[in-house]
């Protein structure tokens, strides 16, 4: 997760990309992560905090769609508003969210689903497609007129990844590209999709876990062992940081 591709940027509209694009796509199907089920409680807390924003832009609920939807973490959230479905590549991880939602294998772009979702969701994973123009116009043929997109994702643009330089967290190996407010509205708009609010996404962290996220940086080591404390640990925090990028935009009628 730390070593990257070559990264360039478009000197036209100054989109930021791994060149030349590696092709990933087959190593997700053999992924397995337990670790992200040992961050369940804030990852759910994570969820429920995005779900208070998208049900203001939806508060009659309807179908929705959560692309890359992992074990189905923030389907579980989301199954209180919304009758909700997910797509995931990892076949370990979709059979764990395959307990209690119906789940898609395929890539998005290869399903025959057109105009039946008020709501798709995407987080983290516009960065590792292949061919992010692609993706959003079949995002787009999936949404009704009308509906909301809701996309995370990091902003290179943004003052800190700018302070940070490489050591931006954002920058791995299977993030192929990395998009700012500006090139990821004009791409969006490109696929019928029009920008209604942005903001900066909430994350949360039990103590412990942000400690160990920290800890790639000098500062963060310093904070770890009290981060760490019994006492400590377990409590859960929520941040707003400097390119955390999460972005809503409306199907154009």
């Amino acid at each position: 997760t730390r070593k990257t591709f070559a990264i360039v940027r478009c000197e036209n509209c100054g989109l930021v990309f791994t060149n030349p694009v590696p092709d990933l796509r087959d190593v997700y199907k053999d992924v397995v992560d337990p670790v992200y089920l040992a961050s369940k409680k804030q990852r759910r807390e994570t969820a429920r905090h995005v779900l208070q924003a998208i049900r203001r832009h939806v508060p009659e609920g309807g179908r929705l769609l959560d692309i890359g939807c992992n074990t189905g973490l923030f389907l579980d959230e989301a199954a209180e508003s919304f009758k909700v479905e997910g797509v995931e590549l990892s076949q370990w991880a979709a059979a764990e969210a395959a307990k209690h939602h119906l789940v898609h294998t395929a890539p998005i772009s290869e399903l025959a689903i057109v105009g039946e979702f008020d709501v798709v969701t995407l987080f983290g994973v516009i960065e590792h497609f292949d061919d992010p123009m692609r993706e959003l116009q079949a995002i787009a043929r999936m949404l009704k007129p009308g509906g909301i997109f809701v996309v995370y994702t990091g902003d290179v643009e943004a003052w800190l990844p700018r302070l940070l330089g490489k050591r931006w967290w954002w920058f791995q190996g299977m993030h192929l590209f990395y998009f700012s407010l500006r090139t990821l509205s004009a791409m969006l708009q490109r696929a019928g999709l029009d920008v209604v609010a942005r903001d900066n996404y909430m994350v949360y962290f039990q103590l412990h876990s942000l400690a160990n996220s920290l800890s790639r940086y000098a500062i963060g080591r310093l904070f770890r062992p009290i981060l760490g404390m019994p006492v400590l640990r377990d409590r859960m925090v929520g941040l707003k940081l400097s390119g955390e990028l999460l972005v809503f935009a409306r199907k154009c009628i």
